[in-house]
């Protein structure tokens, strides 16, 4: 922009100055100036958006639009090169697939439902069961390769291939397994039911319902709540039948995973268990001041989310209780939010308790 106190020295500078003598210049006059040269004028704000602005705009879709394709085709050739890392004979290129693999499904959750996604992709499928079952075949394995097997079972437990993975997870809760690939085989195979649940895949397999529940009569309590968990996530008629003997197991954690399997599929079967949660919890000390030892957190974690699960149940089922049942809940809900110690678990009690009362 041009200032009107400014000289015409002091915008161009002494070397433009005019040296000729004033004898020579022509007389200056305003009104000798041609009509078809008009004053200049600096560029307006509109002018230099046209410009310079809109052009950029343009550029910069353009740009996008490269760059987004770019990614995509990018990504088409990165999971499939992962794929052939993960079935490579040398384990460090084996492994490294496998993780950008999980990373890509992490990354995947992400995108818009209606896309394509890499969790339905059977080729990756596969792959990642392959190396599962190469890895829980093995004999005694490292504590590295147990690490390995965890990350390995949730990976597989988010894809939306029950088909081609279920096998696998079958293979690793057989009782000739060791118990940490049998606990984290056990963890898969539930995310893996959840996660066809979510997408609207049938899981109701007859097989994996059968062996799941023979897992849930064995002697090792920590089993039993899996597979009551799992039971309730599948959701089959057959897999809730089992639930109702499982509602009276003598090991608390069993009784609540199997109401909570009722819950899940609107039923109200365990609201007797929920009922006995709340009011034992005001008892049970819950109050993370006061852990001490490894034994009192673990404690204080079981019994903490037992509360916890038991409040999201009986969130979820408040359409569905029985006045009776209602009224019971309500006042027990008022207890826990008052009278218990923990104050995450106060608030979260508070919460469904005005839900309730509306």
């Amino acid at each position: 922009m041009s200032d009107p106190n400014w000289s015409e020295s002091t915008l161009y500078g002494d070397d433009d100055r005019d040296d000729t003598p004033s004898s020579q210049r022509p007389p200056h006059d305003d009104d000798s100036l041609p009509d078809d040269l008009p004053p200049v004028q600096p560029p307006s704000a509109g002018m230099i958006v046209q410009l310079f602005l809109i052009p950029a705009v343009i550029v910069a879709a353009i740009v996008g639009v490269y760059a987004l394709f770019g990614r995509l085709a990018s990504q088409e050739l990165d999971w499939r090169q992962l794929v052939t890392d993960v079935r490579s004979e040398n384990p460090h290129v084996r492994w490294r697939g496998a993780l950008g693999l999980a990373q890509m499904l992490d990354a995947d959750r992400q995108r818009p439902s209606d896309s394509e996604k890499l969790a339905a992709n059977p080729q990756v499928a596969q792959a990642l069961s392959d190396l599962y079952g190469e890895l829980i075949g093995l004999r005694q394995p490292t504590e590295d390769e147990l690490k390995e097997i965890e990350f390995l079972s949730k990976a597989l437990g988010r894809m939306q291939q029950p088909d081609v993975i279920a096998p696998v997870f079958l293979r690793g809760i057989d009782p000739k397994q060791e118990r940490e690939i049998r606990k984290h085989s056990m963890i898969g195979l539930a995310m893996l039911a959840g996660t066809a649940r979510d997408a609207r895949i049938g899981f109701h397999q007859p097989e994996v319902v059968a062996r799941v529940e023979d897992v849930s009569r064995e002697a090792d309590p920590l089993f039993r709540q899996q597979a009551a968990f799992a039971l309730g996530v599948i959701g089959s008629q057959q897999s809730l039948s089992r639930l109702e003997t499982l509602l009276d197991d003598p090991d608390q954690m069993v009784r609540v995973n199997s109401a909570i399997g009722f819950a899940r599929n609107d039923k109200t079967d365990g609201v007797p268990v929920f009922s006995e949660v709340l009011e034992e919890s005001t008892k049970w000390n819950l109050d993370p001041r006061n852990i001490q030892t490894v034994e009192d957190e673990a404690t204080y974690f079981e019994r903490s989310l037992m509360v916890r699960n038991t409040i999201k149940a009986v969130d979820q089922l408040r359409s569905h209780l029985s006045e009776d049942q209602h009224s019971e809940l309500t006042t027990q809900l008022r207890t826990v939010s008052e009278d218990l110690q923990d104050p995450a678990l106060r608030t979260e009690a508070l919460g469904v308790l005005r839900q309730m009362e509306n």
